[in-house]
């Protein structure tokens, strides 16, 4: 069978109509769907429900949900194991008052944390007559990386007992800075501390060691310092330091200005009550050079060679300290 033009014309039409109407209907929901995806249509919110608001309106409301909390909230048991009879406590420590300078010269303030802390006290040291405590505290200043060091001197409440009035010292019972140390310093890298060596015998002066670091070669000078507590001026016996130089120098001819060495403060001389004794060392190689066991009186008159080769003299411990042990 033949088909005529028109039968073709007709075919095409249909066929024209057929691919239209589907074109359209595609069109028409693909826009139905974005639609409802910015309008928010009806199907759309049936399928995605508006998120809801569950925040308090008024404090009442917030109280009442924050118990509800409360009361769903429950506390996790802490572990219990059976005690081991093998097992033996630890003591509690116990604190107590101990002669201060014991071994002789050996306290020194820990600068471990100071740069973290920025702050740190030194041991309180309690006054023959125990009604005073010495302390320093040293400041630490990160922008110049310095640190200087003040003393204090304090007065101790004596209607307690011994150990309370030393337990419960503060500087609420007044305080007053007796001597100080880098603190109005502009040098970089320079660290100087204040240490109490000890009390005198009868009270009436404080023998302080001043140290002097650099903090790339570490320590380069020790001073001797004695406070008087009746004239409140304070004494730097930098006169046996020069005795030391000049004696090496004239009989073993050691300049000891062309090596470091310092001196390394004892206390107070037990049958000297006067003198403070001092051993000096320089660091000549390997292992430091022994420079004699010196004593110098508290004036800074006279300085005197004890011994070259002797250490074994008698140092008074005149302070006291509280100090923490464990018995065992």
């Amino acid at each position: 069978m033949k088909r005529t033009a028109a039968s073709y014309i007709v075919i095409f039409f249909a066929v024209f109509c057929f691919c239209a109407d589907s074109q359209a209907a595609f069109c028409f929901d693909f826009q139905r769907d974005v639609a409802s995806h910015f309008f928010w249509t009806k199907s759309y919110k049936a399928k995605h429900p508006e998120p809801t608001n569950n925040m308090p309106k008024t404090m009442n409301e917030y109280y009442r949900e924050a118990n509800k909390a409360a009361a769903k909230s429950e506390e996790i048991p802490s572990p219990k194991f059976p005690k081991d009879s093998k097992i033996v406590d630890l003591p509690d420590p116990s604190i107590t008052l101990v002669k201060y300078n014991n071994p002789p010269g050996y306290i020194d303030i820990d600068l471990n944390n100071l740069k973290k802390t920025r702050k740190i006290n030194s041991i309180g040291v309690v006054s023959p007559a125990k009604d005073k405590l010495a302390y320093s505290t040293v400041y630490y200043f990160p922008s110049t990386k310095t640190a200087g060091t003040e003393l204090y001197l304090m007065n101790l409440d004596t209607k307690k007992s011994l150990y309370e009035r030393v337990e419960t010292a503060h500087v609420n019972q007044g305080k007053k800075t007796i001597l100080r140390t880098g603190m109005d310093s502009l040098d970089l890298d320079i660290q100087k501390t204040l240490t109490v060596v000890d009390w005198s015998a009868d009270g009436k002066r404080i023998a302080v060691k001043e140290k002097i670091s650099f903090t790339p070669d570490g320590l380069w000078k020790t001073n001797l310092l004695v406070f008087d507590l009746e004239t409140g001026r304070t004494k730097n016996l930098s006169e046996v330091r020069s005795a030391i130089q000049y004696y090496w120098q004239k009989n073993h001819g050691l300049y000891l200005k062309d090596y470091r060495w310092d001196i390394y403060p004892l206390g107070w001389d037990a049958l000297n009550p006067d003198r403070i004794l001092v051993f000096a060392y320089a660091a000549t190689g390997e292992k430091p050079k022994f420079l004699g066991t010196w004593s110098i009186d508290y004036h800074g008159d006279r300085s005197m060679l004890m011994s070259l080769t002797s250490t074994n003299f008698k140092v008074s411990q005149n302070g006291m300290c509280l100090k923490t042990h464990y018995d065992y």
